[in-house]
């Protein structure tokens, strides 16, 4: 009898001393302390299932201009819908430790902190039970290709007013710029290139002159041919298909000493319709890996005049049996495609297009987007910028601004502000002249 009562009591010692002894289930969301706006951060969900198995769920609010897509699902069903990310798993895998992976995508207008949490429900013992992940929080630096008086604070974001909408730019054109040449961890300077390809291309190609000193290697042709010869770095491609966007890149291996970032010079040569058109590579200081699909569009969209008005006549291709020159076509003159701004008297906004190192003529540049209004140039800082319309208030600037978004292929249009006829900032406008800001 002495020994039955031994063993009960034994018995439940154990099960008193594991119901405490047993780890909870607990997570915790691991994430980089910063971003800037128009990139893409990863995420990730590191979970301690503590033994549990069978169905449970993961339920994530976001704030407006945050979105997310799996990385590494982890035998869960994901899902994105009304600024909540949810993960649904019929049976939960057997590992003790489950790490998940998902992205944000940070809309380019943000900024602000962006703080995250998200709770893990699950079913032990036939009752529904719940662990909280610690908040953490991700600082939203805003992003230095957005026009300031677009950008808003995180959680402030509302729903497009009615009849207004942004949509992401298209870019109909071939166009490529490139990052400056980043340190590459002791190897040299990675160089990137965001190329557009336009209409579908019979033929393209980049050609890079590097500096003197460096080599350079291969990191990434898109399906193209890659060769270096002569200080030269080319890829070629056959064959583009038409309107897609992608990265390609190469590394500068020093051979000898060299202390500053080094600064090459390209061109983008596409053949489309046996038309040939030669355009440099505009450099731009953009972090083109990590920036979303939109942001890359508006990139392109910026650097397009600029590439334009620097780049060589458009020739047709020469038969490749019998290559003829091609006609000279004298180019206007600078002071022929001035159209400088009328002088007005106080506080009034335009709403600027584009600028460029070399004037071009607003009237063939600008003529087939159907804008209702006559383009005007002025010199500002070095640049020659494009601008329409004449507005009392900042609102009625702004509602052109985006009917320009909406229906033409500018989509990085802005509006400016002007005391007088000189340029001032917006803020200065809205200062001097009492007047109400609008996102």
């Amino acid at each position: 009898m002495l020994k039955y009562i031994i063993l009960v009591v034994t018995i439940n010692l154990v099960l008193f001393i594991g119901l405490f002894t047993r780890e909870n289930v607990h997570l915790q969301i691991i994430t980089p302390p910063s971003a800037e706006a128009g990139t893409t951060v990863e995420v990730e969900i590191e979970l301690h299932k503590a033994g549990i198995s069978g169905f449970a769920r993961f339920h994530q609010e976001l704030p407006r201009g945050i979105k997310a897509s799996p990385v590494y699902p982890a035998d869960m069903d994901f899902s994105f819908e009304h600024n909540t990310v949810r993960m649904i798993w019929l049976n939960l895998p057997s590992e003790e430790t489950l790490r998940i992976r998902y992205k944000l995508h940070i809309d380019e207008r943000l900024r602000g902190e962006l703080n995250l949490s998200g709770t893990f429900s699950y079913i032990e013992d036939n009752r529904r039970m719940r662990a909280d992940a610690p908040g953490v929080a991700i600082q939203i630096e805003p992003s230095p290709y957005i026009d300031e008086n677009l950008i808003v604070e995180i959680g402030e974001t509302a729903e497009p007013e009615p009849g207004i909408s942004v949509p992401a730019p298209g870019i109909s054109e071939a166009v490529a710029v490139r990052q400056v040449p980043v340190a590459d961890d002791g190897q040299g300077y990675l160089v990137n290139i965001l190329v557009s390809s336009g209409p579908r291309s019979s033929f393209a190609r980049i050609e890079e002159k590097i500096p003197h000193g460096f080599t350079a290697v291969e990191v990434e042709s898109h399906g193209g041919i890659f060769t270096f010869s002569d200080q030269t770095v080319r890829f070629i491609w056959r064959e583009l298909s038409p309107e897609t966007t992608f990265l390609v890149s190469y590394r500068l291996v020093p051979v000898t000493d060299y202390e500053t970032v080094p600064q090459p010079s390209g061109e983008f040569s596409v053949v489309q319709n046996d038309i040939t058109s030669n355009l440099p590579v505009v450099e731009r200081e953009a972090p083109l890996e990590t920036l979303s699909e939109a942001g890359r569009l508006r990139l392109l969209s910026s650097a397009l005049l600029e590439a334009r008005t620097t780049a060589p006549m458009r020739m047709p291709a020469p038969p490749v049996t019998s290559p003829r020159p091609a006609p000279a076509v004298p180019a206007p003159a600078p002071d022929q495609l001035v159209r400088p701004l009328p002088p007005e008297d106080g506080v009034y906004y335009r709403v600027q297009l584009a600028a460029g190192r070399r004037p071009v003529d607003p009237d063939g540049y600008f003529g087939n987007l159907e804008i209702p209004y006559t383009v005007h140039t002025e010199l500002h800082e070095g640049w020659i910028k494009y601008t329409i319309g004449s507005f009392p208030d900042y609102r009625s600037a702004r509602d052109q601004r985006v009917h320009i978004w909406n229906t033409t292929p500018v989509g990085d249009a802005f509006v400016s502000a002007y005391n007088h006829g000189t340029r001032i900032t917006v803020q200065e406008a809205l200062a001097i002249a009492n007047h109400r800001w609008y996102r």
